[in-house]
């Protein structure tokens, strides 16, 4: 009893978010035709922006943008098709420059492909339903980014990824899982969502105690995208192990 109560102190509970109200740009599509993703970057005179296709070398994990970044999807229904919605998502900590050029650039792209398709802006952490869908559901937030031509990311060894399911209010009220790299540390976790934490020799999934069966259903198929090939050990309950502890600050 005492190990939990002194959990719940320094990690606290986890706020309550509102449902999602955002509707889909498009209905009646699951999210399973073809798209392509490109970051927004500056030209190069510095003041005209530029869609730059994401590589392996450029984005390593799979399904993943960075949250100082704004990027430019396009995705269709169907092959064959030259485009239905292009989304332009813009990460939390992406600066103002980035933001502007990737709705200037989602507009070029849009007539450049006939002009027919919907042009849907995203934020962070408000993905609507199709955009998670378009990832099966493993869409994931990495901190860092890249700022003139220069990457700022993650490189010590240890991450911590936080999955969170969130209440729906639109469509058919599925509910939303996103998962988000937090800080490294004791304080990023609560006892109500599932975190998954890659360290230099070993991979973990804490499922706390308070966790939805979305998110526990997920956690596996984020980590295996992040990670393939590596097998994780999954912890259930609150408080998580030492051996999940002592890894984090």
């Amino acid at each position: 009893m005492l190990a939990i109560l002194l959990f719940v102190t320094f990690l606290g509970m986890s706020a309550g978010e509102e449902c999602n109200e955002l509707q889909d740009p498009i209905k009646r599509d699951q999210g399973l035709g073809p798209f392509n993703v490109s970051r927004v970057e500056r030209s190069e005179s510095g003041i005209e922006g530029k869609l730059v296709p994401i590589s392996e070398a450029s984005h390593p994990f799979k399904n993943a943008f960075y949250e100082g970044d704004s990027y430019v999807v396009n995705y269709a229904v169907r092959e064959g098709r030259p485009g239905d919605v292009v989304y332009y998502w813009q990460g939390a900590k992406s600066n103002v420059w980035e933001k502007g050029a990737s709705a200037i650039l989602a507009v070029q792209l849009d007539t450049s492909i006939g002009g027919g398709a919907i042009q849907s802006r995203v934020e962070m952490g408000k993905e609507p339903l199709h955009f998670i869908s378009m990832f099966g559901g493993t869409f994931v937030t990495l901190q860092g980014g890249v700022e003139k031509n220069e990457a700022e990311t993650d490189t010590d060894g240890t991450m911590l990824f936080k999955v969170t399911s969130q209440c729906n209010k639109a469509g058919f009220g599925t509910p939303i899982t996103r998962t988000q790299q937090v800080d490294e540390n004791k304080a990023s976790l609560n006892d109500e969502d599932v975190f998954i934490l890659k360290t230099p020799t070993s991979l973990f999934i804490f499922q706390a105690e308070g966790a939805s069966d979305e998110e526990i259903a997920i956690a596996p198929k984020v980590a295996e995208n992040l990670f393939p090939g590596e097998k994780a050990s999954i912890f259930q309950g609150s408080p998580p192990p030492a051996i999940f502890t002592d890894a984090l600050n």
